[in-house]
């Protein structure tokens, strides 16, 4: 199987779809063993006070390299059981560096998880299509939205360091660093609670070498955050992530795996990888609304067939941007 086969498996990593599709890395992760300043005392007193969350988030995400450049726009709500629900658009730009003709593309999408599976429904060309992705354990959510003191007090032990960069009589803006190491603790701790009695001896090594290589770049790198709180509320009212460090970081390991003859890629395969190691950037925010939004799927969209092949042209033109280099 090949490689961009293997990383767009449905059984590919519970946690990649948790942080990726669920966008709540954040919320798994608050931190700091000693308040010994005012910043560092002034976020734990923000994020123990904290209230359990379910309204609807709205969510960014921004991913771009020389020749592309992806907006997905989406709201949704998580609830405590794990189950979910997602719409918006996926807004795609792509520059052909042949004759410099920029083509544009928006694709509606809706996301649900009951389960132990997401099913992503996408519209391309005025045809639905379903792609399936692993859902988020219900263990994790629970660590996302728990107000039981000991966990809070575990998850914040994954921060490193803490500024309060900026406060008024409402909010305040913490600019966050969690520690990668011990976010990558955390992370073998949720590969080691997954159930892969249904996969092939060849999806669990699959499994085993994302894990390997995404806590390989943890090890090196540490995720930076900018969190707003509502201090009247005891909300969150936005999250900021560069997910870019990381996101290199993950693609040279598995470069350097290549290189020290571990796996195999394709040359296709390989302009990918470059292409997100050295030429991309990914960005990620969060906010809270109180918003009643309707997040039924169309009739059209719950009869789709499942593609799971439904990006590959997508794949395909994000590699130019190191043919052309």
């Amino acid at each position: 199987m090949k490689f961009l086969e293997k990383i767009k498996s449905r059984k590919l990593s519970k946690t990649l779809a948790a942080v990726a599709a669920g966008g709540m890395l954040f919320f798994g992760a608050g931190n700091l063993a000693e308040a010994d300043s005012n910043s560092e005392f002034a976020f734990r007193q923000a994020y123990l006070a904290s209230a359990q969350d379910n309204r609807v988030f709205r969510q960014n995400i921004v991913f771009f390299g020389t020749t592309f450049h992806v907006d997905i726009n989406s709201s949704g709500q998580i609830l405590r059981d794990a189950s979910m629900r997602m719409n918006g658009n996926i807004n795609w730009e792509y520059t052909n560096p042949s004759n410099n003709i920029t083509q544009n593309n928006t694709m509606p999408f809706y996301l649900t998880q009951n389960g132990a599976e997401m099913t992503l429904y996408v519209q391309r060309q005025n045809k639905w299509s379903k792609f399936l992705l692993p859902g988020i354990p219900a263990g994790f959510a629970n660590d996302l939205k728990s107000t039981d003191v000991s966990t809070l007090q575990e998850n914040l032990q994954l921060v490193k360091d803490v500024e309060l960069f900026r406060e008024n009589d409402t909010q305040q803006i913490f600019n966050i660093t969690f520690d990668g190491k011990k976010l990558s603790d955390r992370m073998q701790s949720y590969s080691k609670a997954q159930d892969t009695t249904e996969l092939s001896a060849d999806e669990v090594a699959t499994q085993q070498r994302f894990f390997n290589n995404l806590n390989a770049a943890l090890q090196t790198t540490d995720v930076k955050c900018t969190w707003t709180v509502d201090k009247v509320k005891n909300q969150t009212v936005t999250a900021v992530i560069d997910f870019t460090d990381l996101m290199r970081a993950y693609a040279k390991n598995v470069l350097d795996d290549s290189a020290a003859g571990k796996i195999v890629l394709s040359d296709e395969d390989r302009m990918l990888m470059d292409t997100i190691g050295y030429y991309s950037e990914f960005h990620y925010s969060i906010s809270y609304s109180d918003a009643k939004l309707n997040f039924n799927l169309p009739s059209a969209a719950q009869k789709a067939a499942v593609n799971n092949n439904v990006f590959q042209d997508l794949f395909n033109d994000m590699t130019t941007s190191v043919n052309k280099r």
